[in-house]
């Protein structure tokens, strides 16, 4: 399974990358999945950054994909709506807010997670959505990937997901994967998840395997994937290790990589559980 990373400087230059990862992975879907936590200016590290948003939009209706929709619910009722309108998403693309949107119940069987209750348009994303997470740290699970974006599909407030946290994401994984991923490393996300540090990393990383994305993600960031347990247990799970990843990097990814690290605070919340 391939992972294509390369040093992108500026988010002016994200439609070249994409273009690029399209063309190694012919990637199709209908659905793209940022990661919105709240709203707030994307220069900060917090949110993925819309100009990468817009990028992909414009590169995969040159594909022939049409009526694409933007999906997110976010940490707040109105975190994915705010998001929407003031980062002109609404003017590029069909946008739905999930946390108001219809929830059904849903059986997911897993280990630790039983069942929830997932947006309805979360739901018919199933299967052909493409996740576009940030490349930022998080309190409990040290990094928010691409794994751990699927969050965003489950009704407000999720905090029956803290714990046992990394099973139940590897049990989401496990009823939705995305068709592909993009993780917006240009400015990521160090000391928290909310209230980030900007890290200038100008990075990007394109795999149509979750799984193998988070793993170069969590590298670059100065992790091994054996300190990221939800890591460690989809690889367990799914049957794949380091030496699987096929690595297509522009350097090579020993040059690309910084050390994030959590704040006090952070670490605080995270022996808590909280």
């Amino acid at each position: 399974m391939r992972v294509f990373v390369e040093r992108v400087e500026s988010y002016r230059d994200a439609g070249k990358f994409v273009e690029k990862a399209f063309e190694l992975f012919n990637p199709e879907f209908k659905y793209l999945k940022p990661n919105f936590l709240k709203f707030d200016n994307p220069e900060n590290g917090c949110v993925t950054h819309p100009d990468l948003i817009k990028a992909i939009i414009n590169v995969a209706r040159e594909c022939g994909m049409e009526d694409l929709k933007v999906i997110e619910g976010g940490f707040y009722r109105d975190s994915a709506e705010k998001c929407f309108v003031e980062f002109g998403l609404k003017e590029v693309a069909e946008c739905v807010n999930l946390n108001a949107d219809k929830f059904v119940d849903v059986e997911i069987g897993g280990e630790a997670l039983k069942s929830v209750k997932v947006a309805k348009t979360a739901l018919k994303a199933r299967g052909s959505y493409l996740t576009v997470p940030k490349l930022k740290v998080h309190h409990l699970t040290k990094v928010t990937l691409g794994i751990k974006n699927n969050m965003g599909f489950l009704k407000k407030p999720a905090i029956y997901m803290h714990r046992n946290i990394h099973q139940k994401l590897v049990d989401l994984l496990s009823f939705f994967q995305p068709s592909f991923v993009i993780i917006d490393g240009i400015i990521g996300g160090t000391n928290s998840e909310m209230r980030p540090k900007p890290v200038k990393h100008e990075v990007l990383i394109a795999s149509d395997n979750v799984i193998a994305a988070d793993i170069i993600g969590a590298k670059l960031m100065g992790f091994s994937p054996s300190e990221i347990q939800h890591l460690m247990l989809a690889m367990q799970m799914f049957g794949i290790s380091e030496s699987d990843v096929e690595i297509v990097a522009n350097p090579g990814i020993e040059k690309l990589v910084k050390h994030y690290s959590l704040s006090l605070s952070s670490r605080m919340l995270g022996r808590l559980g909280i």
